[in-house]
C-alpha cells in the first residue's frame, strides 16, 4: 500500500465563480420561487379561511331558521294540508283541556292584551282561560302554542298535569285533564 503524500493527495479544483449575470438570474430564480410558494400557501389559507367561514355562516343560518320555525311558525306553515289537520284535531282536544269564553271588558278586568300575539282583546274575541293560573289568551294564540309547549305562556305552570304531582300544585290534581292529555298527546303525535 503507498503512502500517504501530499503529492496522492489532490484536491478536487473549487466550483468556478459564477459570474454577475449568473449570480443575478440565480437570485432572481429564487425569488421567484419564494414568491410563489408564499402566494401559493397565502391563497391556500385564504380559500380554507373561507370555506370555514362559510361553514359557520352556514350552520348558524340553518341554526336560525330551525329556532324560528320552532318558536314563531309562519302562517304559511299553518296552510299545509297534513298540519292543519293535525291543528285541527289538536284543537278539539284543547277545547276539552281550555274553556272556550267570549272576551268582554266586564268580564275580564285588567285583562286587555293577549301575551302571545300582544294585540288586543276585542269584545266578542274569542278566548281560552287556563284555569289553573287563570291567564286569558286568543283561541288561535293559546292553541298554537299549548301544542308544542304545555304551559302557560305567561307563568309556565304546567297544563299536562303530571300524575306524580300532588293535588294542590299549582298544575292541579284533576283526572279528566290527566286522561285527555294522556289520551292526546302523549299517543305519539307531535304538534
Amino acid at each position: 500500500m503507498p503512502a500517504f503524500t501530499a503529492e496522492n493527495h489532490r484536491h478536487a479544483p473549487p466550483p468556478p465563480y459564477l459570474s454577475r449575470s449568473q449570480r443575478k438570474l440565480l437570485l432572481f430564480f429564487l425569488k421567484c420561487v419564494i414568491m410563489v410558494v408564499v402566494i401559493s400557501l397565502f391563497l391556500f389559507f385564504l380559500g380554507f379561511a373561507a370555506i370555514v367561514l362559510l361553514h359557520f355562516l352556514f350552520m348558524s343560518n340553518t341554526f336560525h331558521r330551525r329556532c324560528t320555525r320552532l318558536f314563531h311558525p309562519t302562517p304559511a306553515a299553518d296552510d299545509d294540508a297534513s298540519v292543519s289537520t293535525r291543528a285541527a284535531e289538536g284543537s278539539l282536544h284543547i277545547q276539552a283541556l281550555l274553556p272556550d269564553v267570549t272576551y268582554s271588558a266586564a268580564a275580564f278586568p285588567g285583562k286587555s292584551d293577549c301575551a302571545i300575539c300582544l294585540d288586543s282583546f276585542q269584545e266578542g274575541d274569542g278566548c281560552r282561560n287556563i284555569p289553573v293560573c287563570n291567564h286569558l289568551f286568543h283561541a288561535k294564540c293559546i292553541d298554537r302554542w299549548i301544542r308544542k309547549k304545555p304551559t302557560c305562556p305567561v307563568c309556565r305552570t304546567r297544563v299536562d298535569l303530571d300524575p306524580t304531582r300532588s293535588p294542590g300544585s299549582r298544575t292541579g290534581g284533576d283526572d279528566q285533564w290527566k286522561r285527555l292529555w294522556a289520551a292526546n298527546f302523549e299517543e305519539g303525535t307531535s304538534y
